[in-house]
């Protein structure tokens, strides 16, 4: 018999092996270690074990689901405000051929959201709302908690558990080894460093403290104490144990509203690759909203970044 249990100090060994048994082979998967499980999971701002079930036959553990209420995060990113009325589901990992293990784990974790006031039920990654630490970098593969093209099983006990699709979003990548496309870069970075200059803006960069995203930078564009422009860096540790690449993240990126259509948003982006190729970078990655049309022609025709995986939120509104 099967039973449900609360994340305990003794399963974590369990845990990150029933996560490596589940999705080794799938595209982009990372293994994940004890250590990671520990510094990306359950030292992250807002884990609480209870929220963490495990399903366990005859002490060997199958699988196991996370969950909890929408995280926000404020800028110092040690404190925190839970969303009860939106609950989301953070992982769930099980075998593919476990489909009714599949979707006891997914109905036990939305009746307690439900329970504790969650009107409405999110599966979605973690990294859709920047307010959500948990599972950065270790789900580098984003297979979890994410919905991709390759989680077929899970897509379709979601819909006939009445999920339905609200957001669709891409994750391209751009291969640094292109001497010519990082030349003409380089070039265009100078054209718009000039203009940004003649408005009075300065360029800085500075560390960040996030407690899910160690040693992250921030790219800043300036006027006197106010930030017109924002976007980040920095590289995921586990993508690159994992495939001997040096990938970076670029996340965040933010121009003011009355200084859009200047190409600013493009000059942040351009300093933060510069920056993030000095640092080592080989391949860089991020991820965006399909119907957000500036930003994704932005990252795809402006900047050269290459399409990767498509991957997806569903949700589930409660009582109807």
């Amino acid at each position: 018999m099967v039973e449900l249990q609360s994340l305990r100090a003794g399963h974590l060994p369990a845990l990150v092996d029933v996560w490596n048994r589940c999705f080794a082979g799938d595209p982009n998967f990372v293994a994940v270690t004890e250590e990671d499980f520990i510094r990306r999971v359950t030292s992250a701002v807002g884990f609480r074990p209870e929220r963490l079930l495990l399903a366990v036959q005859a002490d060997r553990v199958l699988g196991f689901v996370h969950f909890g209420p929408r995280l926000e995060l404020w800028e110092d990113a040690d404190t925190h405000r839970e969303r009860p009325e939106e609950g989301q589901i953070y992982a769930l990992v099980a075998p593919r051929s476990e489909r009714s293990l599949q979707q006891a784990l997914l109905d036990e974790a939305v009746t307690r959201l439900a329970d504790g006031g969650a009107q409405r039920v999110l599966l979605s990654p973690s990294w859709v709302f920047g307010s959500q630490p948990m599972y950065n970098g270790i789900a580098g593969a984003y297979e979890i908690p994410g919905l991709s093209d390759t989680r077929h099983e899970l897509m379709e006990l979601a819909a006939e558990s009445g999920f339905t699709q609200l957001a669709e979003y891409g994750t391209p990548e751009l291969d640094l080894s292109d001497a010519a496309h990082l030349e003409a870069f380089h070039a265009e970075g100078r054209r718009l460093r000039e203009r940004a200059r003649e408005w009075g803006l300065e360029e800085r960069i500075r560390t960040l403290r996030p407690s899910f995203f160690s040693g992250r930078q921030a790219v800043t564009l300036r006027r006197g104490p106010d930030v017109i422009a924002i976007t980040a860096y920095g590289l995921w540790e586990e993508y690159a144990r994992q495939y001997g690449r040096s990938m970076f993240g670029l996340t965040s990126v933010q121009v003011e509203p009355a200084w859009r259509g200047r190409g600013l948003g493009k000059l942040v982006m351009l300093l933060a690759m510069e920056a993030a190729r000095e640092a080592g970078a080989e391949v860089l990655h991020l991820h965006v909203y399909r119907a957000n049309a500036p930003a994704w022609n932005l990252y795809h025709q402006a900047l050269g970044f290459q399409p990767k995986w498509r991957w997806v939120t569903l949700g589930k509104e409660m009582g109807l």
